[in-house]
Order: C-alpha cells, then sequence, then structure tokens
C-alpha cells in the first residue's frame, strides 16, 4: 500500500510540474524533474523491465495519438520544445508518467478492461481540462473532448492489457 501512495504522489508531482512547467516556460526544469522522477521510480521498484516496456508502449501511443490531435488543430500546446507538428516531449513524459501508474497505484485496472475503458473516457479528458485551465494547452475545438474521450477509451485498456503481459 505505501508503495501504490509512493508512486501516485510521484506521478502527481511530475504530472504538475511538466503542466506548470509548459504553461510558465519552465519546460526544460520541468523535463529534468520529471525524468529524475522516472529514474527514482525505476530504483524503487522491483521488475522495472515491465514498466520500461510500458514507457515505450506508451510513449509511443502519446506521440501518435496527441500527434493527431495536434495535427489537426484540435489542441495547441504551449511549450513544445521541439518545432510543430511533433508531439512536444513534455506530452510524451506525461504518457510515460501514466504507464508508471499501471502496475502500481493503477494495478487495480488489471484484469477490468470495461473500468479501465470508463476510466480513460472519462480521466483522459479531464486531465487535458485541467491542463488547460493551468495554461499548458488550448483545446480549440468542441469535438475535442469527444475526440479525447473515445482514444482514451481504447488506449488505456490497451495499455492496462499490456501491462498484464510479462
Amino acid at each position: 500500500m505505501k508503495s501504490k501512495l509512493i508512486n501516485f504522489v510521484l506521478f502527481q508531482a511530475g504530472w504538475f510540474a511538466l503542466i506548470l512547467g509548459a504553461a510558465y516556460e519552465r519546460i526544460i526544469e520541468a523535463l529534468i524533474f520529471s525524468v529524475i522522477i522516472i529514474i527514482v521510480h525505476l530504483k524503487i521498484i522491483p521488475n522495472r523491465m515491465d514498466d520500461i516496456k510500458l514507457f515505450f508502449y506508451a510513449g509511443i501511443a502519446g506521440f501518435v495519438f496527441d500527434g493527431i490531435i495536434q495535427y489537426n488543430n484540435l489542441i495547441l500546446y504551449s511549450s513544445p520544445v521541439w518545432p510543430y507538428p511533433l508531439t512536444p516531449l513534455w506530452i510524451i513524459i506525461l504518457w510515460i508518467m501514466f504507464a508508471m501508474t499501471l502496475n502500481h497505484s493503477l494495478s487495480w485496472l488489471k484484469g477490468r478492461i470495461l473500468l479501465a475503458g470508463l476510466f480513460g473516457v472519462i480521466g483522459g479528458p479531464l486531465a487535458y481540462i485541467a491542463g488547460e485551465k493551468l495554461g499548458a494547452i488550448t483545446i480549440t475545438e468542441t469535438q475535442t473532448l469527444f475526440v479525447l474521450s473515445i482514444g482514451w477509451a481504447f488506449i488505456t485498456p490497451l495499455l492496462v492489457y499490456l501491462s498484464e503481459k510479462k
């Protein structure tokens, strides 16, 4: 239980660092802080290769999904770090940090694919809304939330499923 709480706190710290770093043009510092969190996470967990595989899958999923959203001008990122139309590095790190939770604080989703889909439908768009409220992104179209819900409805169960494969 203690390790799940630590995992949750590390994820939240990284999420806020990246979002606020993007909003206030301090993204390099936020990236460094978040990478340190990921390294600490990998140092304190057993079976780090399971998480590293998930980091790869989530990084690819985030790069593609958020890249498509950005390419279609559904979201504008405040601090891209590298040029449009590529998905910003800080977004990819956010996806990796989300993957960091799947074997730990979100492990309760394992074996519950429908619940994972529901979690994605609600939680995915809420994270983007929070990011917009904090100034890291701009949601440009009303249908963006629908697109986010659909994407996260598929990606979250997929990542949960992949987290079950050893």
